[in-house]
């Protein structure tokens, strides 16, 4: 099953969303949520990312009655317009993110990776309702 025009627009535009809101978030509080002299934290946010980002996936796929070929689509539609705006964000974190520290920059392109790929994951891997 292919994903038609509209539906392929709207994930594309509900993966902004999520990305926008993700950068926004680490715009504010990255410093202090990637921090490497706090790894209690950075930890608790790492493992934060798997449910958050199924959270915004799932049900998605529910929503619009995706079949499992789809959301493999689906899974990529939403991330890489974000992935292309993440390798801005990563080339001029000092800019976007002044208050982070240059192994903060790190954890947040390790976090990138792995949220990406969770998000990746969903579009294989079904999860029962």
């Amino acid at each position: 099953m292919s994903l038609d025009g509209t539906t392929s627009r709207w994930l594309i535009l509900w993966g902004l969303s999520v990305w926008l809101s993700i950068a926004v978030l680490l715009r504010l509080a990255g410093h202090v949520l990637l921090s490497p002299t706090n790894p209690l934290l950075l930890t608790g946010f790492f493992l934060s990312v798997l449910p958050l980002m199924a959270a915004v996936t799932y049900p998605v796929y529910w929503w619009l009655g995706l079949s499992t070929d789809a959301r493999r689509s689906a899974a990529a539609l939403m991330s890489i317009p974000g992935m292309f705006l993440d390798v801005l964000l990563v080339l001029f974190a000092g800019t976007v993110f002044p208050a982070m520290s240059t192994e903060a920059v790190v954890n947040f392109g390790a976090i990138l990776l792995f949220g990406y790929a969770i998000v990746l994951v969903t579009g294989f891997v079904p999860l029962r309702r």
